[in-house]
């Protein structure tokens, strides 16, 4: 069955020793079954983060997730009841549920892209024809996060990304609209723990920062 519209990505992950996984943000909530051998399989729907964490390991223990797309809204209860009335015999079959219990409301959509390509975010409610307030409202009541969240996620992920291409720190800080060197290395350490020469020399560490997710 194809994803639903809702759905970004599904993915599956393995773990093969009892080291942490570190986690970061990336605007989507995830529906997750987490399959720990001798164990009962468990769903598991997680919070839009704030910032980074770790996940401790345990080997053999898999993990089947579908990501959301940011600004997905949906009934907690409702989609946990769904999937735990089962009886579900592959992560897969969540894909019905996601679709009946998941929307995604076109004016959230067009808000977070337009947040995630504006300085700033009265800029942003001016290219949306809407009142700062009021953008505020609607992206708070969809999302529980205020639109200045959404507009930082946004350029730490893209400065990220740019990582690898920027001559220097100074240019990257400078091309994704940070003050300076030192603001963007604030921001690094707040969202992803590490400063921007520290994610740059940790290949996998890159690799999560830059997977799919907003914008």
């Amino acid at each position: 069955m194809p994803l639903p519209a809702s759905v970004l990505q599904a993915w599956r992950y393995t773990s093969t020793s009892t080291d942490s996984t570190v986690v970061l943000p990336d605007g989507c909530r995830d529906l997750i079954l987490h399959v720990v051998p001798g164990q009962r399989p468990q769903w598991l729907l997680t919070a839009l983060a704030d910032t980074f964490y770790d996940v401790p390991g345990t080997v053999g223990e898999c993990f089947w997730g579908f990501r959301l797309q940011p600004g997905a809204q949906f009934d907690d209860a409702r989609l946990m009841r769904a999937v735990q009335a089962g009886p579900l015999h592959d992560a897969q079959d969540a894909l019905p549920l996601l679709d009946a219990c998941v929307r995604l409301d076109p004016r959230v959509v067009d808000a977070l892209h337009s947040l995630s390509v504006s300085t700033t975010v009265a800029t942003a409610a001016r290219q949306l024809g809407v009142s700062e307030r009021t953008l505020q409202r609607l992206v708070q009541a969809a999302t529980g996060r205020h639109p200045a969240y959404w507009k930082c996620l946004a350029r730490v992920r893209r400065a990220t990304a740019g990582l690898s291409h920027a001559p220097s720190l100074v240019a990257c800080a400078a091309d994704h609209g940070f003050s300076d060197q030192a603001h963007m290395t604030r921001e690094f350490q707040r969202w992803w723990g590490r400063t921007p020469s520290a994610v740059l020399a940790s290949a996998g560490l890159l690799a999560v920062a830059t997977a799919s997710g907003y914008p």
